[in-house]
């Protein structure tokens, strides 16, 4: 008997439903009887729309015939999940069924809750799928059926056992399908069941309707939208920028962008995207910046940041926009585009709010570079990143990021706080805590970058010590400074990257050199002196061609009385040492040169081989002038001298 098709016609549903309940209960009182004609979960879908029939007669047959269907239904009880919450449900049904010896009618009729609760706990899961597709796609077709009788016991079929017994991607893949049928009733459910699915599975929906190009279930997300949350669905939007890489999902970015057209656009969205303007921000330019070489991928995404732009209250340029999107320029329009949308100020907290949170979180699965270009950007043109009091501190940590360009944006950053305009406006216009304390006490950034040096990494050092430099000499030097500076030059002189010793040997060089010109007092003790010398001599010939035409030039600062050519065609390594070790001689004691020679023979801390050998070299032109310092006790030591 095919009871489905039967039932579903409204002239002989009463005398189908009495035919079911005979047939229910001859089941339930043979149990090795089986129904052949429909599933189990159609069964169930059906007879609990009947229960919901506004034919009185028709609720009560149909309510009998459930009543029959329960015992049934509880041989397949070890089909169930073994959850507390399905135990409970079965418990309950049973008091309330065997209280009074028989059926109890009154348990189903009009309660599509229970109804749903008790009988899908009792569906294995494929069963419950079954039941929940059935009055999606089959039932609506039949117009003696209500839709809004269909479409309540689908909603609650889809809370209680969406994501429990059914997971939500099999449903989503099952009322996807239904969605792109041939019938427009069936699209219409479907539509419905992914409304109800994203008011409790958000992120789940977003990451599978993502899949599709966006005219292909766009009327989905026409229900989907309203029916989120949109403050929950902006934060998936920022998330899913970040997380698209060209290398696993390129036309995602299409459909990203088409989404966040739609979302731009609708007015109940307005307020979520005003607050999240910042994270939409920094995840749609860092999607700009990921896909330079893929124009072909953006799409819309230059109308939806020009939308994004405009819920500032600002109008950006078109012609700002397009320089963002083009590698060569991207940072020229970056900056225009902060001092447009930079005269709305309400933004601007969050943001660095927002840049600063991006980049201390070390699974920021963004483009970090952009987060410190927006926050370098705002400090550039002057606008209120001072209130925030940890300015420093935080481009000071960004100094030992693991993105290069975070550590490059960084030092930018520190030397626009050097820059002496900045304070003064800043000075001026009553700016940021952060500012004034630099200004009040100049000490403070000193120290905190030359402490920095000796954590950061190689490919920002050179700019660093750059920065130190500037640090120093825009303020009257003390001895102190004096020591602390050439103290951290003579150690970064034997790093191993080139470009760092070249850096640090230059610097050691001309602040020598201005220290003289500023006649102040040399107050090195004879034992840094001649250390320091020693630490340019040795990279006379370095590996690194650079490294040693700084020190050529740091010589002349450092020992002024060296007299040799410092042209590179002309230049003598042997004629320079002895030079250099005839004024060693004259100059400092038998003590202070057995402390320089004995320095010879240690390993340079870079291993360099052309550093160990100058090194020897200077130690025999040393003991060539006068060998004298040399004690007994010293021999050993210089025997392995490279």
């Amino acid at each position: 008997m095919d009871f489905v098709a039967r039932i579903k016609s409204g002239m002989i549903r009463r005398k189908a439903l009495r035919d079911l309940c005979a047939f229910l209960q001859k089941i339930q009182e043979h149990p090795s009887a089986v129904i052949h004609a429909c599933s189990y979960g159609q069964l169930v879908a059906i007879s609990c729309l009947c229960a919901l029939d506004p034919d009185p007669e028709s609720r009560q047959r149909a309510a009998e015939a459930l009543c029959h269907l329960l015992p049934i239904l509880r041989h397949n009880e070890e089909t169930l999940a073994g959850t507390l919450r399905n135990q409970m449900l079965i418990i309950g049904a049973e008091q309330v069924l065997e209280s009074t010896g028989g059926p109890v009618p009154g348990l189903f009729v009009n309660n599509c809750y229970s109804l749903v609760r008790v009988f899908g706990a009792f569906l294995p899961a494929e069963q419950l799928l079954e039941a929940m597709c059935f009055l999606a796609r089959d039932l609506v077709l039949e117009s003696s059926f209500d839709p809004l009788d269909i479409s309540h016991l689908l909603q609650d079929f889809i809370k209680q056992f969406g994501g429990t017994k059914v997971k939500v991607e099999v449903l989503l893949e099952a009322f996807y399908r239904i969605s792109q049928g041939p019938t427009v009733q069936g699209r219409n459910m479907a539509v419905f069941a992914f409304s109800i699915l994203a008011h409790h599975h958000l992120e789940k929906v977003v990451q599978y309707l993502l899949q599709f190009p966006f005219g292909d279930c766009e009327r989905i997300w026409k229900e989907v939208l309203p029916s989120a949350d949109p403050e929950k669905l902006i934060h998936l939007m920022a998330e899913q920028l970040d997380q698209s890489p060209l290398a696993e999902s390129a036309t995602q970015v299409q459909h990203l962008s088409s989404l966040l057209h739609a979302i731009l656009r609708m007015e109940d969205y307005k307020a979520a995207v005003r607050r999240n303007f910042p994270q939409l921000l920094i995840a749609l330019l860092g999607m700009v910046v990921n896909f330079h070489y893929y124009q072909e991928f953006l799409g819309g995404a230059k109308e939806v940041l020009h939308l994004l732009l405009g819920t500032t209250g600002e109008q950006v340029e078109a012609a700002i926009v397009d320089q963002l999107f083009c590698r060569e320029t991207f940072s020229q329009g970056l900056s225009a585009m902060v001092r447009a949308v930079g005269k709305r100020s309400w933004w601007i907290p969050p943001m660095v709010e927002s840049i600063i949170a991006a980049l201390e979180d070390q699974d920021f699965a963004g483009m970090p570079q952009v987060a410190a270009a927006i926050y370098i950007e705002l400090l550039s043109c002057r606008l209120e990143v001072y209130p925030c009091e940890d300015t420093l501190e935080q481009l000071l940590n960004w100094l030992e990021h693991d993105c290069l360009e975070v550590r490059k944006l960084s030092v930018r950053g520190i030397s626009l706080l050097l820059d002496s305009d900045m304070a003064s406006d800043a000075q001026r216009r009553g700016g940021g805590l952060q500012i004034l304390i630099l200004i009040m006490d100049p000490a403070l950034l000193r120290l905190l970058l030359l402490d920095s040096l000796s954590d950061v990494e190689a490919e920002v050092l050179p700019e660093l010590i750059e920065l130190v430099d500037q640090a120093y000499h825009s303020r009257e030097l003390g001895e102190k400074d004096l020591e602390m500076l050439a103290a951290t030059y003579c150690g970064l002189a034997a790093h191993e990257e080139a470009s760092v010793r070249a850096s640090a040997i230059e610097h050691l060089g001309l602040l020598r050199g201005w220290a003289r010109d500023q006649r102040l007092p040399i107050t090195t003790t004879e034992k840094e002196a001649i250390h320091e010398l020693v630490v340019v001599l040795i990279h006379l010939e370095d590996e690194d061609l650079e490294v040693a035409k700084a020190a050529r030039k740091a010589l002349s600062h450092l020992a002024p009385e060296v007299k040799w050519w410092a042209h590179s065609n002309k230049f003598s390594l042997h004629f320079a040492l002895h030079q250099a070790a005839k004024h060693l001689s004259k100059t400092f004691s038998k003590g202070i040169l057995r402390s320089a020679a004995l320095s010879c023979t240690q390993p340079s801390a870079n291993r360099l081989p052309a550093v160990s050998r100058v090194a020897a070299l200077l130690l025999g032109h040393l003991a060539f002038r006068d060998a004298s310092f040399i004690r007994n006790q010293d021999m050993a030591s210089y025997g392995t001298c490279e």
